[in-house]
C-alpha cells in the first residue's frame, strides 16, 4: 500500500462526509474507511395502491410516491495492522497516532450515530467512492460483530453492517422530478385512511410534492396523520 502511494498510485477509500444541516453546505468531519467494502448493495421502491373505487380490478395499482432509496455494505475495522508495514506501524506508535478498533468505531459513530447538540438529531451525509457513490443519506440501522480479541478482550477487528436512507432536501427532489404545480394555497382536515402523498396527489397533481408538505408542517412521519389533524399545503411556483 505504502510502495504504491510512493509510485503514485492511490487507492480511492469510500468516505462519508457529514454536515449540520440537510443541504450539506457546512461540512464538519470527513470519515474513510480502513478497507473498501467488497459489495454494496442499493434499493429502490415504489408504493402502489388498488384504486378503491374499483375493488374488482385487483390488478388496477394507482401510483402514491417513490419512498427513498437505500444504501447497505459491510465495513471491516481491524487492529492487527494487517495493511501495514513494520516501519509504518513503529512510526505512528511513536506519534501516537495508531488508532485501535474501539477508536475507529467512536469515530465512525460520532460522525454517523451519536446525536449533535445544535442540530438535536445525528448529522446528514454524503458518500462518497468514486463513480459508484454520490448519495446524500442518513445512517438508519448499524449492526457491530466482535470478530477477533486481544488477550485482556479488548477488540482487534470488527464488521460493521450499515444501512442509509437516501435524504434530499425536499426542494431537490422536486427539482429533480421537474415537476410543476398551480400556485394555490390550501388547508385540509384530515380524516381516516388519508394518506399524505395522495392529499398531494388531488391537490397539486402529483404525489410526489410529499416531503415539501411534510417539512411545511413539521410533520416526524408523514405515514401516520390524525385524523381531525389540519395539514397546510403551501403554494409551490412553477
Amino acid at each position: 500500500m505504502a510502495l504504491l502511494s510512493q509510485l503514485g498510485f492511490k487507492l480511492q477509500k469510500l468516505t462519508i462526509i457529514s454536515f449540520d444541516d440537510q443541504k450539506r453546505t457546512n461540512e464538519k468531519d470527513k470519515f474513510e474507511v480502513m478497507f473498501n467494502p467488497e459489495s454494496v448493495k442499493r434499493s429502490f421502491v415504489n408504493k402502489f395502491t388498488n384504486d378503491a373505487s374499483n375493488p374488482q380490478n385487483q390488478s388496477n395499482a394507482k401510483f402514491m410516491y417513490s419512498d427513498s432509496s437505500r444504501v447497505s455494505m459491510s465495513l471491516i475495522f481491524d487492529g492487527t495492522d494487517v495493511d501495514q508495514f513494520g516501519a509504518e506501524i513503529a512510526f505512528r506508535q511513536l506519534r501516537g497516532t495508531r488508532k485501535s478498533v474501539t477508536d475507529r468505531i467512536d469515530d465512525f459513530l460520532k460522525n454517523t450515530t451519536k446525536i449533535k447538540g445544535k442540530i438535536h438529531e445525528p448529522r446528514f451525509l454524503i458518500l462518497s467512492w468514486g463513480k459508484t457513490l454520490n448519495f446524500s443519506c442518513r445512517l438508519t440501522s448499524l449492526d457491530i460483530n466482535y470478530t477477533l480479541f486481544d488477550r485482556n478482550g479488548d477488540p482487534l477487528r470488527a464488521e460493521l453492517n450499515v444501512s442509509f436512507m437516501e435524504d434530499h432536501a425536499p426542494e431537490e427532489q422536486v427539482a429533480e422530478l421537474g415537476l410543476e404545480s398551480p400556485d394555490l394555497t390550501h388547508y385540509r382536515i384530515v380524516k381516516s385512511g388519508d394518506r399524505l402523498p395522495l392529499m398531494c396527489q388531488e391537490i397539486y397533481g402529483s404525489p410526489l410534492y410529499y416531503p415539501l408538505v411534510a417539512r411545511a408542517n413539521k410533520l416526524k412521519d408523514f405515514r401516520n396523520l390524525t385524523p381531525g389533524q389540519e395539514i397546510y399545503f403551501p403554494p409551490i411556483e412553477k
